[in-house]
């Protein structure tokens, strides 16, 4: 199973989808992703749950701040995410990600990446809390960029409920 340590994001608007590569350029084995709009933003969909489960300031908040406290939290991450943004020449193949787990232990998240039919990971990742936050952001930036009907904010259940004006 490869170890992913870095994340390099690239929305490719002719194939509709976002390529991750996983160790570009960190002398790592790579290995490259193709995410779907399904699988995105069912990842984007199910992130609020996960931070509301595993963050201590969000699990501790009374329920009507729980969202305002995860978006701050994930807005602190994002202030520090260090984005190189230059063109990506890639002819490397791709295999498209089905399915990512993750799960939560002793602070740390664990990313398993699955492909295909396999029933076992082709890879993993482990990330801080701010890491986490800083992916979310980067899958929930393409998914915006690829117009692909993401919310304006993650975290923020008032932009996905409808209102009605009397």
């Amino acid at each position: 199973m490869t170890n992913i340590g870095s994340f390099t994001f690239q929305y490719d608007q002719s194939e509709d989808r976002i390529r991750l590569i996983g160790n570009m350029s960190n002398g790592q084995q790579r290995i490259d992703f193709w995410l779907t709009r399904r699988l995105c933003l069912r990842i984007l969909g199910a992130a609020e749950q996960l931070i509301s489960q595993t963050s201590k300031q969000v699990s501790r908040s009374p329920l009507e701040h729980r969202e305002a406290i995860a978006q701050f939290e994930h807005e602190q991450a994002r202030e520090a995410l260090q984005v190189h943004e230059a063109p990506l020449q890639t002819k490397a193949q791709a295999v498209v990600l089905h399915r990512l787990d993750a799960s939560f232990r002793d602070g740390r998240y664990k990313l398993n990446f699955f492909a295909g039919d396999n029933e076992h990971a082709i890879a993993s990742s482990v990330l801080t809390y701010a890491e986490l936050h800083q992916v979310l952001h980067l899958i929930h930036r393409g998914c915006q960029s690829l117009d692909w009907g993401a919310p304006a904010q993650l975290f923020d259940t008032r932009a996905q409920t409808s209102q009605t004006l009397q």
